[in-house]
Parts: structure tokens; C-alpha cells; sequence
């Protein structure tokens, strides 16, 4: 295996506060063969000058507005140079040997498309943040393993995923050139799930790999945003992912039962005295009507030109079932907060 040219994306917007941790992890990685991009959504908190000062060795990337996530990383992906792309959210902090193991796994079958590392949680890191999600005939994502014990012989063994988590996630360059990164559309939530989606498409695997460690404080950016406004984009994209990318079969089946757990959750935080929240999600759906014939354009193209494979030949064995206890303790245990 050689050792590719490996670059890290890392889309800020006022992180000043995180850049020591994350920053300072990177520059102590043993990889060498390396460029990292930051890309700055108009912060106002010096985090420009932080880097500068601190980190003359990263290339900045100036936006003078915020472009979100999704199309905060697009630009610096236009700007990138490696034949592996590393996406890494600005509230991490990597382990040494991060881009080694990633590329290890990468590499090591020609039909893996993208690595996701063990995410565990900041500073409680014996619980696991993610291990990759897996689908659900619903629309819903079972986030696998969150918030258990990381130490747990069943999360640390290789696997295949339906979804790979964008806190921190490694994708050959060839094949994003050939699909695209993100839908700039999404400006943020579930833009790693519809990428994942576009590359199974495509006939390729998405891997989760427990050989390297991924610290995650989480909700840095989201902290700033209003919850009815996250919301509204994490309904709002899942819909449109499906829309997108499922074949008409999966389509007939998924579509309804998202409609009605999208109204279950409405009425539930109108009963729990958020109507801010019910009202985003209808507006998510309205959206979805409203742009209806623009997504219709993207799942024509995605079906006709990055389609190779069918649903069958991958979504049974990345979908899992639940027990109806599941619901009740979404709708009403709180897990609303680990919605994408």
C-alpha cells in the first residue's frame, strides 16, 4: 500500500474555543504525507487570526459569508490536492495514528469507498457517539451503539454501515469526483447520509473500523443555531435524501411511513409546548413540495448516472428492525436530540 497524499477539511464557524484541542491533535499525527484545509464561514470570534498565528502550516480558505456546512467543505474540496479526502469536524480531537489506520482500511479492498473511525464522546470517552448508522424502513437512522460502552467486544470489530458520521470520515477522492461531495442545498444535517447513500449507489462499501479513536465534543455549532432551525434542515434533508436516491420500490414503501413518524413527532412536541419545533417540520415537508420538481432533477441524475447497483443488493443487510419500544422512547425518552 503506498502512502497517499491525504487531505483534511475542517469547515469552521466561530470555533475559536475548539481550535487548540483539534488543531493541536492533527499537528501531532504520525501520517506526514499531508495537507490540511480550513475553511472559514465569515467567523467573528478571531479564529482567522488564531490559525494564522498558531497554525502557519494550514491553508485557510476565507468565505465571506457562512456557506454551511455542506458547502463549506465543497469549497475546500475544489481546493484540495489529495488522492484521500479526510472530513473532520472542528470539535474533535484525533489520536495519532487517525490517518494511518484510515487509510489501512481504505485501501485494503478496492470496492471501500469511505472509513468511518470509533467516535466516542467528550469527555465521557468509554461512551460511543457513533459507530456509523444503519436504515430504517421508516426514514428513521439507528445511530448503532450510542451512548454504550465503547469497550464492547460488538462495537469493536469491523463492519459495513449504511451511514458513515461527517465528524470524521475518510473517502477516496476518485470516487467523490465521480459522485460529488454534498448537496449544497442541505446547508447542514444529513449530508453524510446522503453522500453515503450516493456511494453504496455506486457499488461501494461504507466501513466503520475500530483500529483508530475519534474524541467528539458535539453540538459546537449547532449551540449557536436556534433548535427549530436544526430541525428544520435535519427533516427536511432526510426527506429529500430519500427522494433522491431510493429506487421507486423503496420510495412506495419509505416515503408514507416518514410522513407519519414526521407527524407523530410534530404532534408530540406541540404536545410538549414546542410548537417552534412541530411548525419546522411541516415546513420541512412544505419545502419538499415546494422544490419538488429541482430534487426530481437530482434523482434523475443520480439514478441514471451514479446508479449501478439496486436497493436489494445492500439496504436489507444495513437495515434494521426495532421493537415497538424503540418508538416510545424516541418520541418521548428524548432521542429527538440525536436526530441528523
Amino acid at each position: 500500500m503506498h502512502d497517499p497524499l491525504v487531505t483534511v477539511i475542517i469547515v469552521n464557524w466561530n470555533g475559536r474555543h475548539l481550535l487548540e484541542d483539534c488543531l493541536g491533535s492533527l499537528s501531532k499525527i504520525s501520517y506526514k504525507n499531508l495537507e490540511i484545509i480550513f475553511v472559514d464561514n465569515a467567523s467573528e470570534d478571531n479564529s482567522v487570526a488564531y490559525v494564522k498565528k498558531n497554525f502557519p502550516k494550514v491553508r485557510l480558505i476565507q468565505n465571506t459569508t457562512n456557506l454551511g456546512f455542506a458547502e463549506g467543505n465543497e469549497v475546500g474540496f475544489k481546493k484540495s490536492k489529495g488522492e484521500a479526502i479526510l472530513l473532520l469536524n472542528i470539535d474533535t480531537i484525533v489520536e495519532k495514528n487517525i490517518i494511518d489506520a484510515l487509510i489501512e482500511t481504505l485501501y485494503s479492498d478496492e470496492n471501500i469507498g469511505a472509513v468511518q473511525p470509533k467516535i466516542v464522546m467528550y469527555p465521557k470517552k468509554n461512551l460511543i457517539d457513533s459507530v456509523g448508522s444503519f436504515f430504517m424502513l421508516n426514514g428513521d437512522l439507528y445511530h448503532y451503539g450510542r451512548e454504550k460502552d465503547s469497550n464492547l467486544s460488538k462495537y469493536n470489530k469491523e463492519m459495513d454501515i449504511f451511514s458513515a458520521k461527517g465528524a470524521c470520515v475518510l473517502f477516496r477522492r476518485e470516487i467523490l469526483d465521480k459522485i460529488g461531495l454534498f448537496d449544497k442545498d442541505y446547508f447542514a444535517y444529513f449530508e453524510d447520509t446522503d453522500l453515503s447513500m450516493r456511494i453504496l449507489l455506486a457499488g461501494y462499501r461504507v466501513v466503520y473500523t475500530p483500529k483508530t479513536v475519534v474524541s467528539h465534543k458535539g453540538g459546537a455549532t449547532a449551540k449557536q443555531m436556534l433548535p427549530s432551525y436544526i430541525q428544520f434542515h435535519s427533516y427536511k434533508n432526510r426527506l429529500c435524501t430519500y427522494i433522491k436516491n431510493l429506487s421507486f420500490k423503496y420510495l412506495c414503501r419509505v416515503i408514507p411511513l416518514t410522513i407519519i413518524i414526521y407527524q407523530c413527532a410534530s404532534t408530540i412536541f406541540i404536545l410538549k409546548g414546542r410548537v417552534d419545533i412541530s411548525w419546522a417540520i411541516q415546513k420541512a415537508i412544505l419545502w419538499n413540495i415546494a422544490y419538488i420538481k429541482q430534487t426530481l432533477h437530482k434523482r434523475k441524475y443520480i439514478q441514471k448516472n451514479i446508479r449501478v447497483v439496486k436497493d436489494d443488493s445492500f439496504l436489507p443487510k444495513l437495515t434494521k428492525q426495532v421493537k415497538l419500544s424503540y418508538y416510545y422512547y424516541q418520541f418521548f425518552g428524548g432521542m429527538e436530540r440525536y436526530i441528523d
